[in-house]
């Protein structure tokens, strides 16, 4: 289980000073294929994650679990805010990363507890009802049997818990989506802008159903769940008090633009995603990115 199916679970040979901390920001350009290689392109994406995350927390100096909390950047920004969190993932080098970037946290004597463990959520033992906030950012959907993820976080809430689920969708990707994303990549392939793994074809047709067979990849090679997956059993365990779709399919574009100016780079990263985000709101394309916030339902077992 890791946290992220884009941007952060691919990271390799990491610089010996890489932090990953949306407060000590730094350009990492060694970071190829990741948002953290520029300041301003981490605070697009896994800033905006946090962003949505905080403005459904209901209430203050909470006890949370970050479920899949990859390399910690969101489980320490909690904990910055004065809530006391528990991180668990079950990627080795991920913990060692979010403690090494911790421990060094110039801030953390006026955080709340931080916590850190190495453990596959399925295999995580912990007293029930001990939580306020369990988290899922974009988690939920490599774990296996996801109903029973979700059962295991009701489980661990208090009375009127609350869940915050932040996932992918994978299934929702369709042919007028990927076309979009071919006519995106298209025109930065053609400004020069855009470093491809494979030059696309002019033949749309073609192109859609490579950009198809791309997503979907990462899908055969490991377990995603569904979309119904993991809505189905949020809905059952929990009362539902928010649920909205939001743009994501520009963490994947943004990653392979290459503009020399830093400025135009920025721009453009921030064109990307309010394209992305005016889409969704105009029904033209699927979004594959759900925010579920619920709160716990009694009774229910």
């Amino acid at each position: 289980m890791s946290s992220s199916s884009i941007g952060e679970s691919d990271l390799t040979g990491l610089p010996q000073d890489f932090t990953p901390d949306l407060r000590r920001l730094k350009s990492w350009p060694s970071l190829k294929d990741s948002p953290w290689r520029q300041p301003y392109l981490a605070r697009l994406t896994f800033g905006e994650i946090h962003n949505l995350v905080d403005e459904y927390i209901f209430g203050q100096s909470l006890r949370i679990l970050d479920v899949g909390c990859g390399r910690g950047w969101l489980s320490l920004e909690l904990a910055r805010e004065g809530h006391d969190v528990i991180g668990i993932d079950s990627s080795k080098e991920m913990i060692q990363n979010a403690k090494r970037t911790m421990d060094t946290d110039p801030y953390k004597a006026e955080r709340g507890n931080l916590e850190f463990q190495i453990s596959d959520f399925s295999q995580w033992n912990h007293p029930a009802e001990s939580f306020d906030l369990v988290i899922f950012s974009r988690s939920l959907h490599h774990i296996l049997q996801p109903s029973k993820a979700v059962r295991k976080a009701h489980d661990l809430l208090k009375k009127d818990g609350q869940i915050i689920c932040i996932e992918y969708a994978y299934d929702r990707l369709d042919k007028k989506t990927a076309a979009w994303i071919y006519q995106v990549r298209r025109s930065l392939q053609q400004s020069g802008w855009y470093k491809s793994r494979k030059k696309l074809s002019d033949k749309i047709d073609q192109s859609v159903r490579e950009i198809t067979e791309e997503y979907e990849a990462p899908t055969r090679k490991e377990h995603y769940n569904r979309f119904e997956e993991m809505r189905k059993p949020l809905n059952t365990l929990f009362r539902e008090v928010h649920f909205s779709w939001e743009p994501y399919l520009y963490w994947d574009l943004i990653m392979d633009v290459r503009v020399p100016s830093e400025d135009v780079e920025m721009a453009t990263a921030r064109s990307i995603m309010a394209m992305e985000t005016a889409l969704i709101e105009a029904n033209s394309i699927n979004p594959v990115l759900f925010c579920f916030v619920g709160l716990k339902q009694p009774g229910k077992c």
